[in-house]
C-alpha cells in the first residue's frame, strides 16, 4: 500500500535481522502498523495496530472482501474528504472514508497530500496515480488475510508475552500525518525500555536514538521525505534499525 514513510523498499533488509531467532508460535507484533507493508511480509501469528480508526477499518474491510471503488473522481474525494474533516458518515462509512482518502491522496497521506489523479510526468506521459495505489493494495490484500488488526495507541496494546515488537514510529523532526502529531518520544522510549525488560525483543526504525539504543543495520535511502521534514525531489536520509541494549 502506498503510505507515506513504507519500508516496503528496506523490509528484505532489516527483516531477516528482525526475525532471526523468532520460535515457533511467537507472535510478530507491529503498534505503528501504517501500510502494512512490513507485517504482510511475515508469516505465522501477527498483530498489526494503529491510532487511526479509518486505516485499520481499511485493512479489516479488505479481509472482508468489502466492494471496491475503482473510480475516484475528485466530487467523490471531495465529499469523503468533507466527511472526514467533519468527523461525520453521512453518506460513507468509515472503510469507504478510508478506501477513498488513501487511494485518491497524493503520496498516499490520506486527505493531507491533495487529490492525486492523473498527472503529467516530466518527460510528457501521464501517471494514473488513483489505479497504481489501488493495484498496489489489491497485490496486498491475499498477505494480510491472517493479520489481527486492532485500532490501539501503543501504551494501551495487549501484546502477548515474548513477542517481537517492530515499531515504525513516526520520525522526529519529519513530516507527520495529523494521527501522529505531538507524538512523546520520551513516553514512547520510556516504553520500549519497559517491554524489553519484561521479556519481549523490541525493533525500531528511527534515524536516531537514545545512547543505550543500539543501532542494528543502516542505509542510506532516497525518498522524498526527509529527516528535515522537507518533501519534494529525491533526497538521501540514513534509515536506521535499533534494539535496547539492556
Amino acid at each position: 500500500m502506498k503510505y507515506m514513510g513504507s519500508k516496503n523498499r528496506i523490509a528484505k533488509h532489516i527483516l531477516p535481522i528482525i526475525l532471526k531467532d523468532r520460535k515457533e508460535n511467537q507472535y510478530y507484533v507491529e503498534p505503528f502498523v501504517g501500510g502494512a507493508n512490513m507485517i504482510d511480509k511475515v508469516d505465522g501469528l501477527r498483530i498489526g495496530t494503529d491510532i487511526n480508526p479509518y486505516l485499520i477499518e481499511l485493512f479489516k474491510g479488505l479481509q472482508k472482501g468489502r466492494a471496491l471503488i475503482f473510480d475516484i473522481p475528485k466530487t467523490l474525494y471531495d465529499k469523503a474528504r468533507t466527511e472526514y474533516n467533519n468527523k461525520t458518515t453521512n453518506e460513507f462509512d468509515l472503510f469507504t472514508i478510508a478506501w477513498i482518502g488513501y487511494m485518491g491522496s497524493a503520496n498516499g497521506r490520506f486527505f493531507e497530500g491533495g487529490y492525486s489523479g492523473i498527472s503529467k510526468t516530466k518527460i510528457g506521459t501521464s501517471r494514473n496515480y488513483i489505479n497504481e495505489s489501488i493495484s498496489n493494495i489489491q497485490k496486498q490484500v491475499s498477505r494480510i488475510q491472517n493479520i489481527h488488526f486492532v485500532c490501539s495507541s501503543y501504551e494501551n496494546l495487549d501484546i502477548p508475552k515474548n513477542s517481537i515488537i517492530y515499531c515504525d514510529i513516526p520520525y522526529k523532526n519529519s513530516k507527520q500525518y495529523s494521527f501522529s502529531k505531538d507524538f512523546d518520544y520520551d513516553k514512547f522510549w520510556n516504553w520500549a525500555r519497559e517491554k524489553a525488560n519484561q521479556g519481549h525483543k523490541v525493533f525500531i526504525s528511527e534515524y536516531n536514538a537514545p545512547d543505550d539504543f543500539e543501532c542494528l543495520w543502516q542505509q542510506e535511502v532516497k525518498s522524498s521525505l526527509s529527516a528535515n521534514g522537507i518533501t519534494g525531489g529525491n533526497k538521501v536520509s540514513i534509515e536506521k534499525l535499533f534494539t535496547y541494549k539492556g
